[in-house]
């Protein structure tokens, strides 16, 4: 047995040891993480997805929101599917508690265990603390994460959409009252209230998060420096905003990984006990063969069952990144931007450029309008009539697509659209797939609602019921597509809202004029579990009106300045105010 060095025999200065752990080994620890998490994420995503799936459906509700969120945790099936998922994620987290404590050990000690027993240990450990529902164990890891992750905790409730929502409507105060005395008291419960190492911890992790804070400014001001320099002005706003988004998720992840290593390291190092009660408990993994598990007659039929699930869950999960799913429709204090008619501000409205300049801006969603030929197919115009866009004093209505795509729908606006023809839908479905939400504006009458199931059947096809908003004047035509694909969104197009609209089960939201929009109707949408979205808002003051009522979505002609308002008015001050330093000079 390798004897572990006393204490004489190690380094004085706790930081040294620390960062001496890091240099040598933080390469092997960072990408062990990185693997752990991506393996979690292929894992999980796709059962939480379809789990939230149903629980979302037997909720009764369309969408999720802070103002429903208390209706669906009383449903017995989100209790339930809140619960398998907390205990997938303790297992994940359970195993990575073992994992780094483990490699922290033997390597702060020299002790000599190979990175695959360390696995497969780790591995044993976890499946013996759930056999044996060791469940004030599982509490304690939980608590270790909290204390261990506190910038991590800092960071999402400054720039998480949901924890800001939270934080500007309740008592800020209150908020980090309560997140300091749950992390004082799971230090304490950890540590036997040793006040040296709170302290110590403490310093550690506010030392720490500065760090950190100042990294995540660097690399917010060398995104905004490219954005200044590639993305013309009209846009740069719009384009940092997507930028923002991905930065905030990658760093998010980047946080916990790193502040999860370096307080394991510390607090392994800093206790005699390495946290770990009995020492038993590592030493005798010493002794751990790992031929004893690869040598199991049920090695192969473990290995083959574990690469057909991750291939299986790998072809699930980019499937949900391709064709959207239900986690689209949890929405807090966001905002969407709808870009109308594609992006009619200086495109020929409904065609397929005007779809890839709304694209090329950043919007959130393109709204189009669709109609039905002679021969029952669907094209993207606005009017009945063709006069206006092509020259034509024809109805739509009387006129096969053949005829229809021959005209010109681009010369009107300006010459250098000459040669622009009207798109069909399924031109459309298939250029905006995975690039971009779709609101489809159904100019159909109620004699027209025998074409739903064709409109519906396309959707499937493509696979972009997660994607795509019908919104319509015409009541039976939406719920017939509720029949037939429950979980396709549909808005209801109106002037008033009525007690029989707000609870028919086949609207999901309320689209109205903005002029017509109150405090009190957005208030009664949200109280019925119904999103509303307004149109057409193009002046700053009724953008920021809008935003204040709370609504959902706003569609307007001018996407990237609505983004752009949008963003000045909600987003963080620090970056706001950064954002303007930079494009500014």
């Amino acid at each position: 047995m390798e004897t572990i060095p006393t204490k004489s025999q190690q380094k004085p200065k706790l930081m040294v040891q620390v960062l001496d752990l890091f240099s040598q080994h933080f390469t092997f620890l960072f990408i062990s993480q990185s693997i752990i998490i991506l393996f979690g994420i292929l894992v999980i995503v796709p059962l939480f997805t379809y789990g939230f799936e149903i629980a979302l459906t037997t909720s009764g509700l369309s969408y999720l929101s802070l103002s429903n969120l208390l209706h669906f945790f009383l449903n017995p099936f989100s209790l339930t599917f809140l619960f398998i998922v907390f205990m997938i994620l303790s297992i994940f987290v359970v195993f990575e508690d073992y994992f780094l404590k483990e490699f922290v050990y033997h390597r702060y000690h020299q002790l000599n265990i190979s990175k695959s027993n360390m696995i497969l240990s780790s591995m044993k450990l976890t499946y013996q603390t759930f056999t044996t529902l060791r469940i004030r164990h599982i509490l304690s890891v939980w608590v270790l994460m909290v204390s261990f992750n506190l910038p991590y905790l800092i960071f999402t409730t400054r720039f998480d959409p949901m924890m800001r929502y939270i934080a500007s409507s309740s008592s800020q105060l209150l908020i980090w009252l309560i997140m300091f005395g749950i992390y004082i008291f799971s230090i304490s419960i950890v540590n036997r209230h040793d006040l040296k190492i709170i302290k110590k911890h403490l310093i550690y992790n506010i030392t720490q998060g500065a760090l950190l804070f100042v990294l995540y400014v660097m690399i917010l001001v060398t995104a905004i420096l490219l954005v200044s320099i590639l993305i013309p002005p009209m846009i740069a706003v719009a384009a940092f905003m997507s930028m923002l988004n991905r930065i905030n998720q990658g760093y998010t992840i980047f946080l916990f990984i790193v502040s999860t290593i370096f307080h394991y390291a510390v607090y392994m190092v800093f206790s005699s006990s390495t946290l770990i009660k009995d020492e038993s408990e590592i030493t005798d993994q010493l002794a751990l063969k790992k031929e004893t598990l690869l040598r199991s007659p049920l090695r192969k039929i473990l290995v083959i069952t574990l690469i057909i699930f991750f291939v299986m869950d790998v072809y699930v999960y980019l499937g949900i990144i391709r064709n959207g799913s239900m986690l689209q429709m949890v929405q807090f204090d966001q905002i969407t931007i709808t870009s109308h008619r594609g992006y009619s501000y200086s495109y020929p409205e409904n065609t397929i450029v005007a779809i890839q300049r709304a694209i090329e801006v950043y919007t959130d969603y393109v709204e189009v309008d669709i109609r039905v030929t002679q021969d029952n197919e669907f094209v993207l115009l606005h009017d009945d009539n063709l006069m206006r866009t092509t020259g034509l004093n024809k109805s739509v209505r009387s006129l096969p697509l053949e005829t229809i795509q021959s005209l010109d729908a681009g010369k009107w606006l300006n010459s250098k659209f000459a040669g622009t023809s009207i798109p069909t839908l399924r031109e459309a479905l298939e250029f905006t797939k995975g690039k971009v939400g779709v609101n489809l504006d159904l100019k159909l009458t109620e004699s027209q609602s025998y074409v739903i199931p064709n409109l519906v059947a396309l959707i499937d096809e493509f696979e972009m019921q997660y994607q795509v908003l019908l919104t319509s004047t015409c009541l039976s035509c939406l719920e017939k597509v509720k029949e037939l694909n429950s979980n396709i969104q549909t808005g209801y197009i109106t002037y008033r809202i009525t007690p029989v609209l707000l609870n028919n089960p086949s609207i999901d939201v309320i689209s109205m004029k903005s002029s017509f929009v109150t405090q009190s109707i957005v208030s009664q949408v949200h109280n019925a579990n119904k999103k509303i979205l307004v149109w057409t808002v193009n002046s700053r003051s009724e953008i920021e009106r809008m935003s204040r009522l709370g609504v959902n979505n706003i569609i307007t002609d001018r996407p990237f300045y609505a983004k752009d308002v949008i963003f000045k008015l909600t987003a963080d001050r620090f970056i706001v105010t950064l954002l303007k330093v930079i494009l500014d000079s």
